[in-house]
């Protein structure tokens, strides 16, 4: 536990060692940012709170004797400068200081100029090879029509097709304008959102082992990269695995959320 401490402590220390006293305006508070001389190209955006989903907290609250908010809270903060570390190998790389303020506003302010949205998981395209240029040129069958997804009805009958293919939560920006604020207070131009947290059981996994608690936790992290001009320029899903006897929060701060920080710049640098 103290350990964790420790490492949530450096992480609002080091976002607030360049901070200067707030320069706020009591009545236009949500229209501006709090004042900061940190200077990055990267800044990572945490997650809103509704978008935190974890079945294992129950579990994690007791064996880390902390409250739901403090977990809560802890986790997303950390994910994101988890993330920030990750970049922070490449360029100067930062997690946005208004996610530790006190006011909400700030945070709400960021969170209103965007909105998001629920799509199929982006196909990651391999490097070509003389194997996969070959394969290109020999006949291709036409492909079969995919069936409508849904449920609706056709010929008087009720028909049902959920979607099979993995989706994920994406974004979109709605004002770009706050960027250019971000931009102009932190020189930051390209901005890193993680849009949802997810801990769950995988679907695969039958009762005889959920009952012995016995198969790996699923942790999903969605995000997306968005440039200067409010451009979703990559995003994606990264999933990665825990094991449910694991409780203990500093193994999944310390090393699978750096992992997955990683696998995001990785993407990132491939999209490219």
């Amino acid at each position: 536990m103290r350990k964790l401490g420790l490492l949530f402590a450096l992480a609002i220390f080091t976002l607030a060692s360049s901070a200067q006293e707030d320069t706020y305006n009591t009545v236009t508070r949500r229209a501006q940012l709090s004042s900061d001389t940190m200077t990055v190209d990267v800044i990572v955006i945490p997650a809103k709170y509704k978008l935190y989903n974890s079945y294992f907290d129950r579990q994690m609250i007791s064996a880390n004797d902390i409250e739901f908010k403090k977990l809560r809270d802890t986790t997303l903060s950390t994910l994101a400068f988890q993330i920030a570390i990750a970049f922070n190998d490449s360029v100067p790389s930062g997690v946005i200081p208004e996610s530790t303020s006190e006011y909400e506003e700030d945070m709400n302010f960021v969170y209103e100029s965007i909105q998001y949205k629920y799509e199929a998981v982006p196909v990651r395209t391999e490097k070509e090879t003389a194997l996969t240029k070959w394969k290109k040129k020999l006949p291709k069958k036409e492909p079969k029509p995919e069936p409508r997804k849904g449920t609706y009805m056709e010929n008087g009958q009720i028909v049902s097709n959920p979607e099979t293919k993995p989706q994920y939560t994406n974004m979109e920006v709605l004002n770009p304008g706050f960027l250019s604020i971000l931009n102009q207070k932190y020189n930051a131009n390209t901005f890193v959102f993680v849009n949802q947290y997810e801990m769950v059981i995988p679907t695969e996994v039958d009762q005889i082992a959920i009952q012995s608690d016995n198969y790996p936790r699923v942790l999903k992290v969605h995000y997306s990269v968005v440039n200067l001009e409010g451009e979703v320029i990559h995003s994606g899903l990264v999933i990665q695995h825990s094991s449910s006897y694991d409780d203990k929060l500093d193994y999944l701060f310390e090393s699978s959320f750096l992992q997955i920080g990683n696998q995001i710049k990785m993407r990132l640098q491939e999209s490219k």
